[in-house]
């Protein structure tokens, strides 16, 4: 029965053979994609839904084995069959009782119980065992206890491999024991345990190998947890998706490996000696110096040399230094230069080799070499690592496996069990019905248990509890309470965070009271909400009781001090303080539900959620370390000892009286925290080297920890963390809104709005009642006066009217003045009653005998209305047609308006010829070209730019005089601009077009500013340094990848911002625990003499002793100092210094001791996996989100589904496929033969095998091959290397003269061949020259030799597999790119920034003034590489941060002068905490970060097109298919050979050919293709396009064989969009071959009919015309038109019966 079908509760029944067939054709007939897979069938829901009756025809029921809880009942019905092997060893057969009581025993919860109990025990056994004894001979019998407990559990753990075997068989049979590689390590474990019982000492190496193997037994910690397992098996699984990426690194290692082999070996012998040459064949090097020397010239009075110019021995010693990597880092031989290269993988030490390697090699060649190879390696293919892991958990929703069908089935999966829930909710409701009556019957009989006093007591209490419980729970429900909880917390945290280190007394004793005031509130208020929200609620989220333990840890601290009588509120004991301290924890509380600040608060549940989703994960990773540890103890804990030198350097001895490295094995602390390094890369290579020199296996140990833990098992986690964090966030942001400010501060602007308008009203309407009431007494006297003189002159009458209109406008006129002055007028600026009086339609007929009364509201919403139109000016009362002279202001000032808009700079109109001239200036392509090379040439000039140069100097004198050309022409570029666009008030204006266009603006002033002013400050050049950022919007226009990046980054900045200060608060919590703690502990003395080091233990001694007592740069003396130190650590690779310093650090005014308590590691560890692997791939997440959204928006696949996206994917990958051409055979008889020899597939094999065979010689070069094989040994390989070169040059020649030369060199392969052989050719003669130099012939030979290594991809491109592994690194080379072009913009302005600041610094430990330094732009854009890597960038900040100080003498110098006169001594400055703080967040989270997303992005578009429905794969066949009927490739084939191609392409879509060729279908499928038709120009054949013809038979193949109709949009808009995108696309088709016609394909059928019938009837003429018999004509046509009639009618009869079958 199918498991889907079964997990539904679909009872299914069994069918025979001729039924499963029958459904399985069905199925296939429907071309349904199918998810149900049982071992005869295959069944489709859509298939299941439309044919209920399929549900009938099942198979038979899988195999049912037996359960251990109901084994005898199995056996009785015979229901059930033994899941193992049926004879067990020979003697227990499957029906054995025996057998069977183990199995169900085995089975028990009690029996796995105590075995996972027993595992705990076994593994603090091996936990317990101390390995000193391996130096300390008299104690022998240390270890006995955890030596007898091991030998216990694994007494316990033999008896259960042995009844496991008993159960299951040993090795043959079903499901044996030795079938499943866990009881494989169980079983090989129980073996090797026994070994412990041996010598520890013991020189027999079996017993160390089976002491290690013993130590697998720890991983039954992850087998005896199922979820643990399962995360494991995940993980060993996960391996298998790493094929596409290992292969290429591999090769990129290989690759880089012989090229640093030919171009370092033996350069590490170069140092500095004591005499010029060798005395008695011994040439010492200077100890002092630990450099390389070459490029870098030794100091007075050594020499640079190597001991392999005099052919002396190699000195095996004098490199066995950390500067030099204990003589591990060489490029002597292949195995030195992989393992060296293998280091750069995870940027470990990478800069010190490069510092080593460039003083010896010529600098700029070697930082290439590098720079490149970490970008490669640490940057792409690393990234490309997490890209394999993050896509696995991607749901690829693509046409081929469209994830439609498992939502259908989750649809109908719902339905049932809702059914199935409703069945049970009703019938439990019916079952709680009949109790209730039955219980409602029975009640009458109930008598209390409780005497009557005892009730009412009880009644009683109860009631004043329910008050309090009542009163509690209003409090706790109230918001009044919620903000004071948060205001509380806030002052509780400040009052935290003010301490420091050098508070006063007082202020301290305040800072406690008050702390104690909020402890006290903490507690009231988690009495409060714990009784008024109930322990259910009070306990609900994780983050409710995270914040409980804090407020429940304050009570224990109280009630502890108080039984131990310690003083409660003013304690200065620091392990108290940080107790109380972690009240800071409850701002996470805080953050978590304060809405206020959303993206803080959705940011804080995105890591809470995402940390508990993965808590399976970061167990494992922990179970993982401790086993790691426990090996690297077995392997190297006390085997090699060590002295520390006097530089601070540790040195191994042979002695057992040494001491440990810093980073050791030694104890289970230590190595849990080595091996945590190693998973956090972490210095890990100074520990391998250090212990490698003694013992090989460290080498081992540390390079397959560094591969399985770093590499693989903390890409995964990260992957998993991204994951989840980008899925929390979708769903938190859906889950929660942001409060709208804006709403709230509308409200109350409407609400002060309206108490103003009804104020103003209510005047208003005062005043008017009075004017009416004064016009309807002025028109009573008038009535009485005209009604008593009726009969006077005509005249007379008229002057009253006329005299009461007037008194009338007067009384008006009072109230229009006083609408004038009021404030709303005045504020707006607006006329509106004047207006609203002298509308024409209100103006008053002189034969009314009356005013008539006004409504004011109205009145007033028609002068709010005007108010809002026109402008508040006054018309003069004496204008005969006020409201027309009103109308014709109003047009005046609209004019005038609209001319102005028009008008730049108000002065040039739109038909001003000058403006029509320069806007067609400015839009002119050479007027971009030449703004295009102004910010080129300022770019030059800042980088010519130095405070080292001599102002007076000529080339000062030239940047001076072309910054003010510079100046001057961007100040004519931006006029020229705001003369033809405007500057801001248009849509087209200069402002409005880009923000490029205002940063220049406001460049240009500053420019301006600092010329007029002679200003030199170096904020002025940074600002001008950003004209740079313009190269981005022109980079944006020539790349798409660059576009999506500006765009991401525009969108990301606001959420990067919060991000910062989300993890700002964060960095504060965790560092106020160092602050209570280390507070003041890490000063030290200083420039003293060493003979005194063990009488300074106090400040005192130090100063008695002549001592300096100074301070780290880096401490927790305050809070911001803790964030900084902390913001260090997390961002840092070699952050174990900081470590050390906590470590040693012993109390205020105490001089450090060495390892005082290493138990500060494990604070800054938890730190480290908190703010490195979560906080900072926050930012990952961030910038991934932002990346994809950018692309999707500029790329319209938002408003596409998936279907459709990738159909449109598709698309452009056929736009951009261009018609191949096929290789004409030559005429020429030499050239033929050497085309027949090139196409011969055996030739082609025999050059694969020459390139491998070269590729291996390349490898076997090695140092002093001389001294160990023979003199000629590297001249032999030379002169083979020379016939290969030869051989190579013979095949190159052989085909360019087989091919077309067109077609030779449009395959860029060929081109990198001819060069590169080309240069191999000089090459032999530059080697064997002795004019040129050493350093130009190891160029020289490098070069050489890097063109012959690229041609193994010849190699790769034979084999298809091969190619598409490396098709993933070319498939995001593209973005890399485009985000190296970003990374150099940013690194130019801070570089630039960063020689003002720092070029004067005195030389010290990393700012050496060699390897790094700040003086020369090209060392300075080098050392924040440096930085940008986190590889010891701090080391970096500490020394530009130096000021004078009693153990450091430094200057303050800012000019030119100050450097004449004091030299390279300057002092630092405290901006530099701003400076590389801030290229940090910039640089490394954001841009960085950036290239991840871009990876991450490319990658997802790869894999989603290896999984297409038509992969590039295919298209690339049909391109092959093309090119046989379009020879020539002009993008044409004519109707003849559609048919025929049409079919292939059938085959190669994996679609049957029927579909595509069945006559009965042709016409049909000819209107369903839609193919236009051309013709051509040449031969005037009817003909189709390249990109026609691929699309649409593409399109036709998908539909036919997924079934998907829904490829393209329906909303017009978006098709309009969409076909816009395409647009440049489509207009690569060359239209000048052929013209376009009004047919398509539908039409080919007549066409072919009418062409038919015309030869018919030119033949039938000619035959008249020469007398032969012309019926036979009219019999073909005849036959035509009936073959046609057959045809149509088959159509039709093929319709009718389709419709009955519906």
């Amino acid at each position: 029965m199918s498991k889907t079908l079964k997990s539904i509760g679909v009872e299914c029944l069994t069918f025979p053979k001729s039924r499963q067939d029958e459904a399985i054709h069905q199925q296939t007939i429907l071309r349904l994609n199918s998810f149900i897979n049982c071992e005869n069938e295959i069944f489709n829901w859509n298939n299941i839904i439309a044919k209920p009756e399929l549900l009938e025809i099942k198979m038979k029921k899988p195999m049912q084995y037996l359960n251990p809880e109901t084994i005898e009942d199995d056996l009785l019905q015979n229901d059930a069959q033994w899941p193992f092997a049926d004879n067990s060893l020979f003697l227990f057969k499957s029906d054995n009782p025996f057998r069977m009581s183990l199995y169900k025993s085995f089975n028990e919860k009690l029996f796995l119980q105590v075995i996972r109990f027993i595992t705990f025990l076994n593994i603090i056994a091996v936990c317990l065992y101390d390995y000193q004894s391996r130096i300390n001979q008299e104690d022998e019998n240390r270890n006995r206890i955890s030596i007898t407990l091991e030998i216990f559990c694994n007494i316990i753990f033999g008896l259960e491999c042995f009844g496991s075997i008993i159960i299951k068989g040993f090795v043959l049979g079903k499901n044996a024991y030795l079938k499943s590689w866990w009881n494989v390590v169980n079983f090989l474990t129980f073996i090797a345990t026994w070994s412990i019982l041996g010598d520890i000492k013991s020189e027999n190496q079996l017993i160390h190998i089976l002491r290690v193997i013993r130590l697998f037994r720890t991983l039954r910690l992850i087998q005896d947890s199922k979820i643990l397992k399962k995360q494991f098996d995940a993980f060993i699984g996960s391996f298998s998706r790493l094929g596409p990426i290992l292969i290429p690194l591999l090769f990129v290692v290989l690759y880089y490996s012989i090229i640093g082999l030919h171009l370092f070996m033996g350069i590490t012998e170069y140092r500095c000696r004591e005499t010029p040459t060798p005395i008695n064949e011994e040439w010492k090097a200077v100890d002092d110096i630990k450099f390389l020397c070459g490029i870098w010239e030794c100091s007075d009075n050594s020499y640079c040399g190597s001991l392999a110019d005099y052919n002396l021995p190699r000195n095996m010693t004098e490199n066995v230094i950390e500067q030099f990597g204990f003589g591990f880092i060489r490029f002597d031989d292949f195995f030195y230069s992989l393992f060296v290269v293998f280091t750069f993988l995870n940027v470990t030490g990478w800069s010190g080799t490069t510092f080593m390697f460039w003083r010896a090699m010529t600098t700029y060649i070697t930082a290439f070499y590098f720079v490149s190879l970490i970008f490669i390696l640490a940057y792409l293919l690393s990234n490309l690592l997490l890209a394999s892991f993050y896509e696995s958990f991607l749901v690829l929703s693509t046409i081929k496996q469209n994830k439609s069908f498992d939502n259908e089935k989750e649809v109908i999966e719902n339905e049932i069990m809702k059914k199935k829930q409703q069945q049970i909710m009703t019938r439990l409701a019916q079952i709680n019905d009949q109790k209730s009556k039955k219980r409602n019957s029975k009640k009458k009989y109930q008598i209390s248990l409780y005497y009557q006093d005892e009730e009412d007591q009880q009644n009683f209490l109860s009631e004043h509890f329910q008050k309090f419980l009542n009163i509690s729970t209003i409090i706790a429900k109230s918001n009044t309470f919620k903000y004071l909880n948060c205001a509380v917390i806030v002052i509780s945290a400040i009052v935290i965070v003010s301490d420091h280190h050098g508070i006063s007394k007082s202020s301290y004793e305040n800072l406690l009271i008050i702390d104690f005031i909020c402890i006290l509130y903490f507690i009231f208020e988690f009495i409060i909400s714990l009784w008024g929200n109930g322990l259910a609620e009070q306990f609900k989220e994780i983050i409710d009781i995270f914040d409980s333990l804090v407020i429940i840890s304050q009570i224990i601290l109280i009630v502890v001090l108080f039984f131990f009588d310690e003083s409660i509120i003013i304690n200065a004991n620091r392990y108290i303080n940080l107790i109380k301290a972690f009240k800071m924890l409850r701002l996470i509380k805080l953050l978590y539900i304060a809405r206020v600040f959303y993206s803080i608060s959705v940011l804080a549940r995105c890591l809470i959620q995402t940390l508990f989703k993965i808590k399976d994960m970061i167990l494992l990773f922990i179970i993982i370390i401790l086993v790691t540890s426990l090996f690297g103890q077995e392997f190297l804990a006390y085997k090699v000892r060590f002295e520390q030198l006097e530089n601070g350097s540790y040195q191994p001895v042979d002695s057992i009286n040494g001491i440990s490295a810093p980073i050791n094995y030694e104890g289970l602390g230590n190595s849990f925290m080595a091996a945590t390094n190693i998973f956090y890369n972490e210095e890990w290579h100074i520990t391998m080297l250090l212990y490698g020199e003694k013992i090989w296996v460290s080498l081992f140990y540390h390079i397959f920890i560094i591969l399985l833990g770093q590499i693989l098992f903390v890409r995964l986690l990260l992957a998993v963390f991204l994951n989840e964090f980008c899925t929390q966030l979708k769903k938190i942001e859906q889950e929660i809104k942001p409060i709208n400010f804006t709403q709230y501060y509308k409200n109350a602007v409407g609400f002060f709005v309206s108490v103003l308008k009804k104020r103003q009203r209510a005047k208003i309407h005062s005043i008017t009642q009075n004017i009416n009431t004064a016009n309807q007494q002025q028109q009573k006297a008038q009535v009485q006066t005209q009604s008593n003189d009726s009969k006077k002159n005509g005249k007379l009458s008229l002057f009253y009217e006329l005299k009461a209109q007037k008194d009338n406008i007067n009384a008006n006129s009072d109230l229009i003045e006083y609408k004038v002055q009021t404030p709303t007028n005045i504020l707006s600026n607006k006329e509106s009653i004047i207006d609203c009086l002298r509308k024409p339609e209100e103006k008053k007929d002189a034969s009314d005998d009356h005013v008539k009364d006004h409504n004011i509201e109205d009145e007033i919403n028609e002068m709010d209305d005007e108010s809002n139109d026109h402008e508040n000016i006054k018309s003069p009362c004496q204008v005969n047609d006020p409201s027309s002279s009103r109308k014709m202001n109003q047009n005046i000032r609209k004019s005038m308006r609209r001319e102005n808009s028009e008008k730049t700079l108000f002065i040039f109109a739109p038909e001003s010829d000058f403006r029509m001239l320069v806007t067609s200036l400015v839009t002119n392509i050479y007027f971009r070209i030449f703004n295009f090379a102004l910010i080129l040439l300022t770019c030059i000039r800042i980088a010519l730019l130095s405070p080292l140069e001599d102002p007076n100097s000529d080339i000062s004198f030239i940047l001076q005089v072309g910054y003010i050309f510079l100046t001057v022409f961007y100040i004519l570029v931006i006029l020229l601009n705001c003369i033809a666009f405007g500057l801001y008030k248009n849509e087209q204006s200069f402002f409005r077009q880009s923000i490029y266009n205002i940063f220049a603006f406001v460049i240009t002033i500053v420019d301006l500013i600092t010329l007029i002013f002679d200003i030199s400050h170096p904020l002025s050049k940074f600002v001008t340094s950003l004209r740079i950022l313009q190269f981005i919007q022109i980079g944006a226009v020539f790349s798409k990848n660059i576009a999506y990046a500006q765009a991401s980054l525009l969108n990301a900045f606001t959420q990067m911002i919060q991000l910062t200060i989300f993890c700002l608060i964060l960095l504060a919590i965790y560092g106020v625990l160092a602050l209570k703690l280390l507070k003041g502990t890490f000063y030290y003395c200083d420039a003293y003499d060493s003979i005194y080091k063990d009488f300074i233990v106090k400040k005192e001694d130090c100063f008695d002793y002549g001592g300096s007592w100074v301070n780290q740069i880096l401490t927790f003396d305050t809070i911001f100092q803790s964030i900084l130190t902390l913001f260090c650590t997390a961002t840092s690779e070699n952050w174990i210094p900081l470590v050390q310093q906590a470590w040693n650090a012993v109390d205020v005014d105490h001089q450090p001791i060495q390892n005082y308590n290493r138990i500060y590691a494990l604070y800054f560890q938890l730190f480290f996996f908190l703010g490195n692997l979560c906080l900072l791939n926050m930012f990952i997440g961030l910038i991934v989100n932002a990346y994809q959204e950018a692309k999707m928006k500029a790329q319209n696949f938002h408003l596409l589904d998936e279907t459709q996206r990738e159909w449109f994917q598709i698309k452009m990958q056929i736009y951009n496929m261009q018609p191949l051409v096929k290789s004409k055979k030559p005429s020429n008889f030499i050239r033929k033969i050497l085309f027949q020899l090139v196409k011969q597939k055996y030739f082609k094999i025999f050059w694969l095998i020459i390139i491998f065979c070269n590729t291996i010689i390349l490898s076997m070069y090695f140092q002093r091959s001389d001294q160990n094989v023979g003199d000629d040994y590297n001249k032999i390989l030379d002169s083979i290397n020379s016939v290969f070169v030869f051989i190579f040059a013979f095949e190159i020649i052989c085909r360019f003269l087989a091919k077309d030369k067109s077609l030779y060199f449009k395959d860029n392969s060929n081109i990198m061949d001819s060069i590169g052989i080309w240069w191999a050719i000089a090459n032999l003669f530059i080697r064997n020259h002795e004019d040129y130099n050493f350093y130009f012939k190891r160029i020289s030979n490098a070069i050489s030799i890097a063109f012959q290594l690229q041609r193994n991809f010849r190699i790769i491109k034979r084999f298809n597999n091969l190619e598409k592994l490396f098709s993933s690194i070319f498939s995001v080379i593209p973005n890399s790119l485009s985000m190296l072009f970003i990374m150099f913009i940013f690194l130019f302005i801070y570089t630039t920034l960063g020689m003002d600041m720092f070029a004067f610094i005195r030389n010290q430990s990393n700012l050496n003034g060699w390897d790094q330094h700040f003086r020369k732009f090209s060392t300075a854009m080098f050392s924040l590489i440096k930085v940008a890597s986190s590889e010891s960038w701090w080391f970096i900040m500490v020394d530009t941060l130096h000021e004078q100080q009693p153990n450091f003498a430094c200057n303050y110098m800012s000019t030119f002068d100050d450097f004449q006169k004091y030299g390279f001594n300057g002092c630092g400055t405290p901006y530099a905490y701003l400076y590389f703080v801030s290229f940090h967040l910039i640089f490394s989270l954001m841009i960085l970060n950036l290239l991840i997303a871009s990876v991450l992005g490319a990658y997802e578009e790869h894999v989603k097109s290896e999984e297409s429905a038509v992969s590039k794969y295919q298209l690339n066949d049909v391109l092959s298919l093309w090119r046989n009927y379009d020879p020539e490739g002009k993008g044409l084939i004519n109707y003849k050979d559609f048919w025929k191609l049409s079919s292939e392409i059938a085959i190669i879509f994996g679609v049957a050919q029927d579909d595509l060729l069945d006559v009965n279908n042709k016409k049909n499928f000819l209107k369903v293709l839609n193919i236009p038709i051309y013709e051509s120009k040449d031969s005037n054949m009817l003909c189709y396009q390249f990109h026609d013809v691929i699309l649409s038979l593409t399109k036709i193949s998908v539909t036919l064989k997924y079934g998907v109709t829904n490829l393209e949009p329906t909303d017009k808009t978006v098709q309009q969009k969409l076909r816009i995108q395409l647009g440049d696309l489509q207009r690569k088709d060359s239209t000048s071959k052929f013209k376009p016609t009004s047919f398509n394909s539908g039409d080919m059928v007549a066409i072919i009919y009418i062409q038919k019938k015309f030869r018919l009837w030119k033949k039938r003429v000619q035959l008249k015309r020469e007398g032969g018999d012309y019926k036979i004509i009219y019999n073909e046509m005849s036959d035509l038109k009936n073959l046609i009639k057959k045809q149509l009618e088959m159509e039709e009869q093929q319709d009718m019966k389709s419709k009955i079958q519906e």
